[in-house]
C-alpha cells in the first residue's frame, strides 16, 4: 500500500515538474512592461527648470547611474571593490550637469520630494552624498515644490558647482570685433545665467495638472516667433498660456 501511495506521489511531482517547465519562459527570455515614462511629473517638471536656470553652454542629463560617475578608489580587495561596484550600480541620481563642450561632469542635481524621509531612503542618500563627495562632485539638492524660483535655482547652481555667473554663450569672430553690436533675433535667443530679472519671476502652474510650466517660443502658423508657457509634461498634458507682450 505504501509502495502505491510513493509511486502516486512520484507522477503527481513529475507532471507538476512538467507543468513548471512548459511555463518557463524560453531561451531565458523574461517578461517586460514599459515603465512610459522617464521622469516622475515632478522630476519633468524640474528639469524645465534646470534648463531655464542653466546657460545653452551647459547640459542636463536626468536618471544617470551612479556607477557612470564614480568608481571604486585604487587598492581595494577583490571583495571590497565587487561591493562597492555593486553598491553604485544599483542606484542612480536625478540630473546630472555637464559641460557642453566636453561632457565633463560639473555636479548632480537631487530633487528630494516626501519619500526622502523614509528611513532606507535616507540610507541611500547619505551614500550617495559620500561616494559623489569623496569623488570630488559637488551635489545640489533642492526639495520639490509647486513652484521655484528661476533666480533662487541659478544662484544656488553657480554657488555649487563653481559656475562662471555671466558666462558667455557665444564668442564673437575677431574680425567682427569692431563692427557695431546687433541685437540677437528672437528665434536665437537663449536662456542664460544673466537674464534680466523680468525672468526670474516664478514660473506659473498649469492649470489641468499642476505641474510648472515653461517658457516656449513658437516656430511656426499664426504666433510664429511670439513667447508662451506650456505645460512641463507635454505631450501628456498640451495646456498652453499665451504672454503678453508689453
Amino acid at each position: 500500500m505504501n509502495l502505491v501511495v510513493i509511486f502516486v506521489i512520484l507522477i503527481l511531482l513529475a507532471g507538476l515538474m512538467a507543468a513548471l517547465k512548459a511555463k518557463a519562459p524560453k531561451n531565458g527570455s523574461l517578461p517586460f512592461d514599459s515603465r512610459e515614462t522617464l521622469f516622475s511629473p515632478a522630476e519633468r517638471s524640474f528639469l524645465g527648470v534646470l534648463e531655464q536656470a542653466l546657460a545653452n553652454n551647459y547640459r542636463v542629463f536626468g536618471k544617470v547611474r551612479l556607477g557612470d560617475l564614480v568608481k571604486p578608489a585604487k587598492g581595494l580587495s577583490n571583495s571590497r571593490r565587487a561591493s562597492a561596484l555593486n553598491k553604485v550600480n544599483q542606484k542612480h541620481v536625478d540630473f546630472v550637469v555637464c559641460s557642453a563642450t566636453d561632457l565633463a561632469v560639473l555636479g548632480v542635481v537631487e530633487l528630494d520630494d516626501q519619500s526622502h524621509g523614509r528611513e532606507d531612503r535616507a540610507e541611500r542618500d547619505v551614500f550617495v552624498d559620500h561616494a559623489l563627495n569623496r569623488a570630488g562632485i559637488p551635489i545640489a539638492r533642492f526639495s520639490a515644490k509647486k513652484g521655484y524660483q528661476i533666480q533662487e535655482v541659478r544662484d544656488k547652481l553657480v554657488e555649487t558647482f563653481k559656475l562662471a555667473a555671466n558666462a558667455p554663450t557665444t564668442t564673437q569672430p575677431k574680425n567682427q570685433e569692431s563692427a557695431p553690436s546687433q541685437p540677437a533675433s528672437i528665434s536665437e535667443a537663449k536662456p542664460t545665467l544673466a537674464v534680466a530679472q523680468s525672468e526670474a519671476t516664478q514660473m506659473p502652474m498649469c492649470e489641468k495638472c499642476g505641474a510648472t510650466m515653461v517658457k516656449r517660443q513658437a516656430k511656426s502658423g499664426p504666433h510664429a516667433g511670439k513667447f508662451f508657457w506650456a505645460c512641463s509634461t507635454f505631450p501628456k498634458c498640451r495646456q498652453a498660456v499665451a504672454i503678453s507682450e508689453g
